[in-house]
């Protein structure tokens, strides 16, 4: 799981497979809602993201347990025997004498899963003979990460991590029970992992630490992301090749964009263009060469990359360059290079990125004039564009479940009803579908602004018209209908930045008229 500060954090792994989809992944989301970077790292959206860090680690860890529920009931699914990752597994299990002094360790299943078109599929399994001894050969459809299950006697006894990369020689040798100890998986990619996976539980639980104790600082969320980058980069040169080792070169690049981009830089010129991580560590590290630099010597910066890294990332490498144009400023070029993004990579996971990347760089820039909109709120008021004409409007997108916005919430509600309605609406448009739950957050609350929420969702046409993606997602728009700013994620400090300069400079006009 990549930490940036501009990532949306991790995305949750669907019945556990192959992690390794999800670890170092930052994808761009529509509208550059995730490359946003803020102008100093210590910043309180960093104390939100490692909360959702948190919070989406519980989530994943309870899908994790809830396929190995499924995998009793699919127990006959078989592997497919042309799968090209192979990996040879052997190993002997057994049982303390003091629990069972038969000898008998016979027995015991064996399994290495994943999930195919919805099913559990075994990629290798085993059952111990009377001494305990097994070996399988595991084939995996691409190398990563996949659950490896224990049992005996339909008794689960184990569920652990298994690294899967082709050629791989692995040794499993376990007394049961174990108790708190996970299952010894020996082999150099598999130890390799387990660093990594180590290092990051560290940082996590340091991190969550530091945010809940009384000596909480800001700069103490720098130090620990230092500390970690290096040992995360100690990796790299202890496991040289291996599938966890590259993973943690690139993400101790990838945590320090922000904090120290001479660091980023430095290291990337390490970093080989094989690396499966390279979009991400790139994507990063241009974002460093723009602060260092400047944004013309970040385009050259992604322009270079673009030309030598793997056919395979070179939709997402073209991505930054749209990203790169737009922070300069350049929008007829961010355009092109998003219109030939879908040209040239139209199978491309990044093609439909690239489809609402240009409709934001054509309609949802700030200066530009904000798509109209007609809706009707909870108390049946007819809101449209012309009747806010005159007025500031906070258009607010959110869901009442989301983490982000209930933890603003608050401060949310001290803005909306500090803004006189004569110069400033609010209005917060729901995504959730379900009235019941969207209801539910008036249930002895009153907030201010006008809400509006429709059984459409995230199809309602306002919500399409403003290419909303991110949540929270926020647009100040002038009196003059013309969209000023827009805040993605935790971002309401800025949004209150912008509205304190407003009013300071209406109340200027306002003293200056009276005189």
């Amino acid at each position: 799981m990549a930490e940036s500060k501009n990532s949306s954090l991790t995305e949750e792994m669907v019945g556990y497979e192959k992690i390794i989809k999800g670890a170092g992944s930052e994808r761009p989301q529509a509208g550059f809602d995730a490359l946003e970077f803020s102008d100093h790292p210590f910043n309180d959206p960093s104390i939100n993201f490692v909360l959702d860090m948190h919070i989406s680690e519980r989530t994943n860890y309870l899908t994790f347990i809830s396929l190995f529920v499924a995998v009793i009931l699919f127990a006959g699914c078989g592997s497919d025997s042309e799968y090209p990752i192979r990996s040879e597994v052997e190993g002997t299990l057994r049982i303390l004498a003091a629990i069972d002094s038969t000898g008998d360790f016979s027995g015991f299943r064996i399994s290495v899963l994943t999930q195919k078109d919805g099913d559990v599929d075994t990629l290798g399994t085993a059952v111990t003979e009377r001494d305990g001894v097994f070996s399988m050969t595991v084939r995996a459809p691409e190398k990563g990460i996949y659950p490896i299950l224990v049992e005996r006697g339909g008794t689960t006894l184990s569920i652990g991590e298994f690294v899967a990369v082709d050629g791989d020689s692995v040794s499993i040798s376990a007394t049961f029970p174990l108790g708190t100890r996970p299952l010894p998986i020996l082999s150099e990619e598999n130890a390799a992992w387990t660093a990594y996976k180590n290092t990051k539980a560290q940082h996590n639980r340091s991190m969550l630490d530091l945010l809940e104790s009384d000596s909480y600082r800001p700069q103490g969320l720098g130090l620990i992301t230092a500390q970690t980058s290096t040992i995360l980069w100690s990796i790299q040169s202890s496991y040289a090749g291996t599938m966890g080792g590259d993973l943690a070169m690139a993400e101790s690049i990838v945590m320090m964009e922000g904090w120290n981009d001479s660091t980023v830089v430095a290291r990337l010129a390490q970093v080989s263009l094989d690396n499966e991580s390279i979009v991400e560590v790139v994507r990063a590290a241009r974002r460093s060469v723009a602060r260092l630099s400047g944004g013309k010597a970040s385009i050259d910066f992604i322009r270079d990359y673009l030309a030598r890294v793997p056919e395979s990332k070179q939709a997402g490498i073209m991505a930054e360059l749209v990203v790169a144009f737009a922070d300069s400023g350049m929008t007829v070029e961010a355009v092109a290079a998003s219109t030939d993004l879908r040209r040239l990579y139209p199978d491309s996971e990044w093609f439909d990125w690239a489809a609402r990347a240009t409709y934001d760089l054509e309609n949802l820039q700030p200066g530009m004039d904000a798509p109209v909109y007609s809706v009707t709120s909870r108390e049946g008021v007819e809101l449209s564009s012309s009747s806010m004409s005159g007025k500031f409007v906070v258009l607010e997108f959110f869901n009442p479940l989301e983490q982000i916005w209930r933890r603003e919430l608050q401060a949310r509600d001290g803005i909306a009803g500090a803004l006189t309605q004569s110069a400033f609406e609010t209005i917060s448009v729901s995504v959730e579908p379900d009235s019941v739950i969207n209801e539910a957050l008036f249930d002895g609350d009153d907030h201010p602004g006008h809400f509006i929420w429709s059984d459409l969702g995230l199809d309602h046409q306002i919500v399409k018209d403003y290419n909303v993606n991110v949540l929270p997602t926020r647009f100040l728009i002038n009196p003059d209908g013309i969209i000023v700013a827009r805040y993605t994620g935790p971002a309401l400090a800025n949004l209150e930045r912008d509205l304190a300069t407003i009013i300071a400079d209406l109340n200027d006009i306002a003293a200056r008229l009276s005189q």
